[in-house]
């Protein structure tokens, strides 16, 4: 089985390309023989795109044609990364970090440096990463006995009883789901991305989102300086600066405001769809939703991304304040199965295909 990897707007891995969707074969641009979908990682920073395959680590720049290979003992199992570096968890537990601009791997090491250093050497040897995320200013990571970091720092160890599905990271600012639906919020607010109705410099410590108690969450998403959650009923809430549209809120008061308590979306023409998941880029924001007669479809709100980036004509007027509409996916319809993504300059698919 071979895999294709669809981008639209800026491409790392072929800078000169345009700005519209672009296809790569994942065999060819790895040089492998066969790949398996689920082996996969990918993560787009600003100006890179980090690809792990099974031991292996790819590294694209969007500023050059070189692709560096990196190899490790064991298999990725996790990836997150921003700008200037990308973190990758290892099968074995092990965390590196790569930095791009010296192209240097080092170890993490910082479990037990600091709230933990009354711990037994036991209990720290028994601590394992559960969840990353990497910001521009922050980089969290998720303990297995609830501790949550960032690296190197302790922020707070959370109850036994509570338990991370995901965590996720804008610029400045973190969310956190639980399994049972509670999202917490912070860091930088001073665009209202933590949605508790403040503009504050830094919350250093998590907060539950109060305009999101009570509801069940199912998934979230940051990037940025705006925040989206979806909720256990369909329903998509977004929060923060609305700058380029991202928000998808179609009344004209949200356009280029902060909005600082979540907002739940409406969608173009009362049109009835029900959200599954939620992604974000820096300036655009992509929900996977589910149409009234059961068919499926991918809606974006925010930058037009083949506008931004456009190489030989680049556009200023990339906005759109006109709430979600369809996005124009390469592989609608062709019954094979994709899964999406979003970067910070960019939306992708990956599609399952037969060998060619």
């Amino acid at each position: 089985m071979n895999v294709k990897l669809w981008v639209k707007g800026m491409s790392p891995v072929e800078p000169a390309s345009i700005c519209g969707w672009k296809e790569f074969n994942l065999c060819q641009l790895l040089t492998i023989d066969e790949v398996a979908i689920s082996k996969i990682h990918i993560q787009f920073g600003q100006i890179y795109c980090f690809i792990a395959y099974e031991s292996k680590l790819y590294i694209f720049c969007a500023l050059t044609s070189e692709r560096r290979t990196i190899s490790f003992d064991t298999s990725v199992v996790c990836l997150a990364g921003n700008s200037k570096h990308c973190l990758v968890l290892l099968a074995n537990g092990e965390l590196k970090k790569y930095e791009c601009l010296s192209d240097q791997l080092v170890s993490l090491n910082f479990l037990g440096i600091e709230a933990d250093k009354m711990k037994s050497k036991e209990d720290k040897t028994t601590r394992s990463i559960t969840h990353l995320a990497c910001g521009e200013c922050v980089t969290i990571a998720c303990i297995s006995d609830n501790g949550i970091y960032n690296i190197p720092n302790h922020t707070i160890t959370l109850p036994r009883h509570v338990r991370v599905r995901k965590v996720a990271t804008g610029f400045e600012h973190c969310l956190l789901l639980t399994t049972n639906g509670d999202v917490y919020s912070w860091g930088g607010g001073l665009r209202g991305q933590l949605g508790n109705g403040e503009i504050v410099a830094f919350n250093d410590q998590p907060r539950i989102v109060e305009g999101l108690a009570g509801v069940k969450v199912i998934d979230i998403d940051a990037e940025g300086w705006h925040s989206a959650a979806v909720t256990s009923f369909g329903d998509l809430c977004t929060w923060g600066w609305n700058n380029q549209g991202q928000l998808g809120l179609q009344d004209s008061q949200h356009n280029e405001h902060v909005v600082s308590l979540p907002q739940i979306v409406s969608f173009s023409n009362d049109v009835e769809v029900t959200v599954k998941r939620v992604h974000c880029g820096i300036g655009h924001t992509v929900v996977d939703v589910t149409n009234a007669d059961g068919s499926q479809n991918v809606l974006v709100a925010g930058w037009d991304l083949e506008k931004r980036f456009h190489y030989r004509q680049p556009s200023a007027c990339s906005a759109n304040f006109e709430g979600f509409r369809k996005l124009d996916g390469p592989i609608y319809n062709t019954g094979a199965l994709f899964e999406l993504g979003t970067g910070p300059y960019q939306v992708y698919f990956l599609q399952r295909v037969e060998n060619e």
